[in-house]
């Protein structure tokens, strides 16, 4: 039974197992029967152990609390993409098309080998289920919030407190592994909560819990280019794009003087079909994005992010599209009075010079950013909203086409997927880490619900 046993063990097992066979071998040569049973009856039990684990696709690894680890999970299996027209933005259509067409010339001219190449950036027929994810289920199956009473505020509280706890010692650490080039955990996914939390309301006691009085993390706004987003009970809903379109891997609030540290989505109700989670480490998306594109620009001195909002007494009813979908600057700011609606921008961490009014009493607002940030293990890694391809660098200069639309193919070469189910919350480190989401169909009585809460 050893060497079956031994074929789809871990390196750990491997060498465990095969010091017990030594020992055993040299103890039935020796004669030993004390040792020689005493280390058969740990082969035996080791056995059993890791012929349990690997008969199953996940197993526990470490109990905290009222949570398992769940190691060997992966989020589900492969997911078919259905890059179809209706499933994509014409913006990006256009681009994949033009990017498509460059590499067929490309493939014309080069050598086989350069063709080869090439050919590799294609959009992706399957997605696979990321590695980087650590994964815990909540196991008391025995809890009931409409059973629990006077208690349930509190509990729930407790629920966060145990959850912040994992997600401490998790989050941005490195898992044992010989398989992967880059074990960092930058993620960490909570499956099996739905019996405790049902409502937003639930949530938003759960979510104090594991942020109220802890170090090193304050609850974050969310302040978006344009209008906020919807909420439910007080809690942001996820931004509310076109579910026909696939929503592109990104880091919330890169564009912003001071992005999300955390944001972490938790699903109440899953879309009928599709809407899976799309995941990128930035590490792995430096990688596949061009140098040329990465050295164009910070030669050109980084990304020039420009906000512009109307005033509603002057323009109540904006013709513009884009005044339309930024909205007024005292919606956005809350407030009437210009220089509070400056001193709103600047405590976001805007310079006081990038906050202007114009002529029309058009609110201007303006930062630059490098497009990359140091992560946790201090490589440069890629940090902006480029692919969407309304900015220009800090200069002046616009990113090239074919740069631009070779980017929006390269970008989906490190994505990865899983689906959120009712009851799963996942924690990302937003600095590490992109997410978007598949393209859904709601049913009748089953609509997409997924709450979004953020960390500086």
């Amino acid at each position: 039974a050893v060497p079956a046993v031994l074929g789809h063990s871990s390196s750990f097992y491997k060498y465990l197992l095969r010091g017990f066979c030594i020992i055993l071998q040299m103890s039935r040569i020796s004669n030993n029967r004390l040792v020689h049973r005493f280390t058969l009856g740990l082969v035996g039990s080791h056995l059993m152990l890791h012929t349990c684990c690997a008969s199953s696709s996940t197993r526990s690894f470490l109990h905290k609390g009222r949570f398992a680890n769940i190691i060997e999970d992966g989020g589900g299996g492969e997911v078919v993409v259905p890059f179809e027209t209706s499933w994509l933005p014409t913006e990006i259509l256009s681009a994949v098309a033009a990017a498509e067409t460059l590499l067929d010339k490309k493939e014309e001219n080069d050598n086989a080998a350069s063709s080869c190449a090439s050919s590799t950036t294609v959009l992706p027929d399957h997605l696979s289920p990321p590695m980087f994810v650590d994964v815990f289920d909540y196991n008391d199956p025995s809890y009931n919030v409409e059973n629990d009473g006077v208690g349930k505020e509190e509990s729930l509280s407790q629920l966060g407190r145990e959850a912040r706890s994992i997600i401490d010692d998790a989050l941005d650490t490195k898992r044992n592994s010989e398989d992967v080039e880059d074990s960092t955990i930058n993620a960490v996914l909570f499956r099996g909560l739905s019996n405790c939390i049902q409502t937003a309301q639930d949530f938003k006691t759960f979510w104090s819990g594991c942020i109220d009085g802890a170090e090193g993390r304050n609850e974050m706004t969310y302040v978006p280019f344009g209008t906020g987003r919807n909420t439910l009970d007080g809690v942001d809903l996820v931004t509310p794009f076109p579910p026909s379109m696939a929503l592109k891997c990104h880091n919330e609030m890169s564009y912003n003087p001071r992005p999300a540290g955390w944001i972490a989505f938790y699903c109440l109700e899953a879309a009928s079909k599709g809407g899976e989670t799309i995941l990128a480490r930035n590490a792995d998306l430096t990688k596949y994005v061009s140098t040329e594109l990465q050295q164009f620009v910070k030669e050109h001195g980084g990304i020039l992010y420009r906000r512009e909002y109307y005033d509603e007494r002057r323009n109540p009813n904006p013709s513009s599209d884009i005044h339309r979908h930024m909205g007024s600057w005292q919606k956005k700011t809350g407030t009437n009075d210009e220089k509070d609606a400056i001193s709103f921008f600047t405590n976001l961490g805007f310079s006081l010079e990038g906050v202007n009014f114009d002529e029309e009493g058009t609110l201007i607002v303006e930062n630059v950013h490098p497009g990359f940030i140091k992560d946790d293990d201090d490589r440069e890694v890629w940090f902006n909203v480029l692919y969407m391809g309304l900015f220009k660098l800090a200069d002046g200069t616009y990113i090239p086409s074919d740069m631009l639309q070779q980017l929006m193919l390269d970008e989906w070469r490190a994505v990865h997927v899983l689906k959120l189910h009712p009851g799963d919350w996942i924690v990302l480190n937003n600095q590490s880490m992109q997410h978007g989401r598949l393209p859904f169909v709601d049913g009748p009585d089953q609509k997409r619900t997924i709450l979004t809460v953020y960390t500086d």
